[in-house]
């Protein structure tokens, strides 16, 4: 291991400066004797310098001598003073029988939030790492949560050391058996930065103590493995209940199969984490290239500078999205720590750790949410723009806050509220969102899901074809946060068609010339829209109203003529009479 020296950490408020005692004061405790800080607070309106005065010739010692000071505490009504813990009671009683005083308290301390751990390989200075991405602020306020599973995605899990009873179920890819016993010591590495059991009294401190690891074996002993197998990995994470999947592997090759996989899981609210790859250049590595992955490069050991085999952006470029330390101490699968782990493979790892303290602080946050808290909370790296958002800054991450605003559906086009309706009908809708925007539209037809859209603007078709009655439409659109928005409408639809017959006019094979005149009937449950006269399928004549009659000139027609009657109701149906041919 690299020893370094850990600096002095003072946990707990600022001590502040001693100032020097009033003239005449020093005689009543030794230098050495142990000072209790007091808060003094005025009622409104009084003079503190006869309680001061009377303080100081008890031995007490202001602590607010400079303006600054008391300006601070003034629109309280309150001063500071340090008394000699011997003489505490006296000083107190003292000044609580000063008319002028409201209360006189000790002035109690406050500790920082940091928790830091005391695993020997932290606390031999091992592992700097920690520090630099405020893991011990984050620990302050939460240590993880065994109900936050994060998946492994890599060459198997070794449960040994800080990684005992860290570790649930899994499955093995290559061998496809559930045994994902790590053969290479990589996935075992990185199991423990992200999850090591922090302290406990031995070995490290992993960034989510309290998480769980699903181990998934996609590589083999060699630390290789197609796209198709770690597309299953990141299904099957999917499908357990993992929130969190991190992937410590890349390839140049940007396939349809792993990119579907990774759009699975965000379709589930699974936040995907993945190395940026160790090119030391600015080659798209995947799945870190992917959208919606959080892509993480790597800095130098204890250094806010790239590691030299870092991948990273290039102007114009913003697929790797921040930074870790990327030369860190780790767990090796014989359960032996070892400095010296070095590699995107192991920044992304501390990234999935601090994920899974803010799914733990958050539980109702999606992958969006997770990664917006990640991002938005990056420590910037000076002008470096190697990385967008600069070094993962795990305290801060765990005050970022997401959109809770449900996104809304404007309006919808097509079809009309109440509309008569058959056949396929198209359902178009417009949506906004205020902040994270919108993911996808969902149609849902008298309660039953029957489609998604993911691009705007957002349309359906749908077949109501042997469906008469009210059908009932709900759009739900979603966020990219997860929030849901709603919109119903309602429609008849209608199938049957109406019926329809002559009831007057020339009779079939006739010969007709001057005006001639067809009557007719109609009728539909849901009411007839016109009645047509047809000439060789051509409309001729139309009627709407109840008593139907139809009329032609014979003369403007060719000589011979094929004439029907078409009915069509409210809905669109249509019902046609036999053919009558008439000569002229």
């Amino acid at each position: 291991m690299n020893k370094h020296v850990a600096r002095r950490v003072i946990v707990g408020a600022l001590s502040l400066g001693v100032v020097a005692a009033t003239a005449g004061t020093s005689s009543w405790a030794m230098a050495d004797e142990a000072q209790v800080r007091l808060v003094i607070g005025m009622k409104a309106g009084a003079d503190t310098t006869a309680p001061m005065q009377a303080a100081s010739a008890l031995g007490a010692k202001a602590t607010d001598l400079t303006a600054a000071a008391r300006d601070a505490l003034a629109p309280l009504g309150a001063r500071t003073i340090k008394v000699p813990a011997s003489r505490q009671s006296l000083i107190v009683s003292a000044l609580r029988r000063d008319p002028s005083v409201a209360y006189v308290e000790v002035d109690h301390e406050a500790k920082a939030t940091d928790l830091r751990p005391d695993d020997p390989v932290y606390t031999s200075g091992y592992q700097p790492e920690v520090d630099r991405v405020k893991l011990p602020t984050a620990w302050g306020t939460t240590t993880g949560s065994a109900a936050v599973k994060i998946a492994v995605l890599d060459t198997g899990v070794t449960r040994t050391g800080d990684l005992t009873g860290a570790v649930a179920g899994g499955y093995n890819y290559w061998a496809n058996t559930g045994d994902t016993t790590d053969d290479n010591g990589h996935g075992t590495a990185v199991a423990s930065l992200i999850a090591g059991r922090g302290n406990n009294g031995a070995g490290m401190a992993g960034g989510c103590w309290q998480c769980t690891i699903i181990p998934v074996k996609v590589l083999n002993a060699q630390g290789r493995g197609p796209y198709s197998d770690i597309a299953k990995g990141v299904v099957y994470a999917t499908n357990v209940g993992a929130k969190i999947i991190n992937m410590s592997l890349a390839g140049t090759a940007n396939d349809s199969v792993l990119a579907d996989a990774v759009k699975y899981a965000n379709s589930k609210g699974v936040l995907v984490v993945a190395a940026a790859g160790n090119e030391g250049n600015t080659t798209k590595m995947y799945p870190a290239a992917y959208p919606d992955v959080v892509g993480v490069g790597a800095t130098a050991y204890n250094s806010d500078s790239r590691a030299s085999f870092s991948s990273y952006n290039k102007a114009g470029d913003s697929w790797v999205d921040i930074a870790a330390p990327g030369d860190v101490t780790a767990m090796g699968r014989d359960g032996e720590y070892y400095s010296g782990f070095k590699g995107t493979s192991f920044a992304s790892p501390m990234v999935a750790g601090a994920a899974g303290l803010i799914k733990a602080v958050h539980p109702d946050y999606n992958a969006w949410s997770l990664q917006r808290a990640l991002l938005a909370s990056g420590r910037k790296l000076g002008s470096a723009t190697w990385t967008k958002y600069g070094m993962l800054d795990a305290g801060k991450a765990l005050t970022i806050s997401t959109d809770r605003t449900a996104p809304k559906i404007t309006s919808v086009s097509t079809p009309g509220q109440g509309w008569r309706m058959h056949g396929k009908v198209t359902i178009k809708a417009a949506t906004s969102d205020d902040w994270s925007g919108v993911r996808w539209v969902d149609l849902y037809v008298n309660g039953t899901w029957v489609a998604r859209d993911s691009a705007a603007p957002h349309e359906f078709t749908y077949d109501t074809k042997g469906k008469n009655g009210k059908v009932t439409f709900l759009l739900k659109v979603y966020d990219k946060a997860g929030n849901t928005g709603t919109f119903t409408r309602w429609i008849t639809a209608d199938n049957i068609a109406p019926s329809v017959s002559i009831t007057s006019g020339p009779k079939n094979k006739a010969k007709v010339k001057g005006t001639v005149t067809l009557k007719a009937s109609a009728s539909d449950s849901n009411g007839i829209r016109r009645v047509e006269l047809l000439i060789n399928g051509k409309v001729k004549a139309t009627d709407t109203a109840a008593a139907y009659s139809l009329s032609f000139k014979a003369a403007s027609q060719p000589t011979s003529m094929k004439v029907q009657i078409r009915a069509v109701d409210n809905a669109g149906n249509t019902k046609t009479t036999s053919t009558r041919t008439y000569t002229r």
